[in-house]
């Protein structure tokens, strides 16, 4: 009897002992299975970060037409080289074409130490330009050189243009317009060639450097020097002027 029992709570022992054995290892998987899931979150987390890290550090955001000033132009950094496509000379450079984002560009002095003389019709018909300052080794402002720029409201010469060729800013929506001293002539003598303002700014001033012997131009106000070509030119047309 005494043997019989004994074998009995041998039995036992070794079936609570498998039971217990059975939990922990359970336990213990389905804390692993846990400890996965939660390190592939991490995981997922981590890499969504970098992700958004990655992406925002290419995005830039730019002002709307609306919101964009002149003194935004004023101020704004020269525009980067791989933001146009070059014409590159033995010496110099013209600007073939924009390729860039940015509606404000500004038109460097040099681009590898090579002058920026020219920049053809880089900005014709393009849709999302709103203002450009000109750089200082630009000596002419080509025929037709804005038109059809829907957006573009605010131009501010270079110091060395000459001449501003005929409809030049046709079809934009001009509102501000700095032209240099030193420039020579504005326009040609044919209508359809005149520099003037869009119709929704009809009227807007133009002030007009002593400097300027030939113009052609209509629909300013014209902010001129007593005793200036520009004055004489504004009697001559009966053109609306002020003298400064």
């Amino acid at each position: 009897m005494k043997k019989r029992l004994l074998i009995l709570g041998m039995i036992f022992t070794m079936a609570v002992s498998s039971a217990g054995c059975g939990s922990s290892s359970s336990d213990n998987a389905g804390k692993t299975d846990q400890t996965k899931q939660t390190a592939d979150v991490q995981d997922s987390q981590k890499d969504t970060s970098s992700s958004d890290k990655s992406d925002n550090k290419n995005d830039t955001s730019y002002k709307s037409a609306d919101e964009i000033t002149m003194d935004d132009l004023m101020s704004h950094d020269e525009t980067p080289a791989e933001d146009f496509e070059l014409i590159d000379n033995s010496d110099e450079i013209v600007i073939e074409k924009y390729v860039g984002k940015d509606p404000i560009v500004v038109i460097p002095d040099e681009i590898d130490g090579k002058k920026v003389v020219g920049f053809n019709k880089t900005f014709a018909n393009d849709k999302d330009v709103v203002a450009v300052r000109i750089g200082n080794n630009v000596t002419e402002v080509a025929k037709t050189a804005f038109g059809n720029c829907e957006k573009l409201k605010y131009v501010v010469l270079g110091n060395s243009v000459k001449t501003i060729g005929g409809a030049a800013f046709v079809n934009t929506n001009l509102q501000n317009l700095i032209l240099n001293e030193g420039l020579e002539k504005i326009g040609e003598d044919d209508f359809s060639n005149m520099i003037c303002p869009p119709m929704n700014n009809e009227g807007m001033d133009l002030k007009v450097p002593e400097s300027v012997t030939e113009m052609h131009v209509i629909g300013f106000n014209l902010i001129v020097k007593a005793g200036s070509y520009a004055e004489q030119y504004a009697k001559e047309n009966n053109l609306t002027y002020t003298v400064e």
